[in-house]
């Protein structure tokens, strides 16, 4: 067999597997955004109004943007309002899918179960919450510079 020739199937070979690999490549983005955003809902979903500073350090570690300002501008109320009410939640199951975008922004819908309760209400009460969160990729990281949640 000749040089030519089998330099011609290594190359072909090559183009069919970049074809083939392609739409998994172009998957990965959505899926990275999705386990981020899963895992900003654990985080941003879980808190006790006796370990506070630890709660608003890990949602600011996980956002940018719009979100972080936001969120960083309300943590001083946010923090009294949580204190004097005794709150504490958990997330029981978090669900994510990625509803569109690209590679450097994805648009993902969250679905979870928080279980909360106060002072006024000790008793455990769960609630299913459904958000839609703009997860931004930040030097490699994504990370949610928007969310959309009527019910947090």
């Amino acid at each position: 067999m000749s040089r030519t020739l089998v330099l011609g199937a290594l190359v072909t070979a090559a183009a069919a597997a970049a074809v083939v690999s392609a739409p998994t490549a172009a998957a990965w983005p959505a899926e990275d955004a999705r386990l981020a955003a899963c895992d900003f809902a654990r985080e941003v979903g879980a808190y006790d109004h006796t370990a506070l500073d630890g709660y608003f350090q890990r949602v600011l570690e996980r956002s940018t943007g719009t979100f972080a300002a936001e969120f960083a501008g309300a943590a001083p109320e946010l923090r009294q309002a949580m204190q004097q009410a005794q709150v504490r939640a958990w997330v029981e199951w978090a669900e994510c899918g990625s509803v569109g975008g690209d590679l450097l922004r994805q648009k993902v819908l969250i679905t979870m179960s928080q279980v909360r309760a106060n002072a006024n209400s000790p008793e455990p009460q769960p609630q299913h919450i459904t958000m839609t969160a703009t997860i931004d990729n930040v030097l490699g990281r994504w990370l949610v510079s928007e969310l959309d949640s009527p019910q947090l």
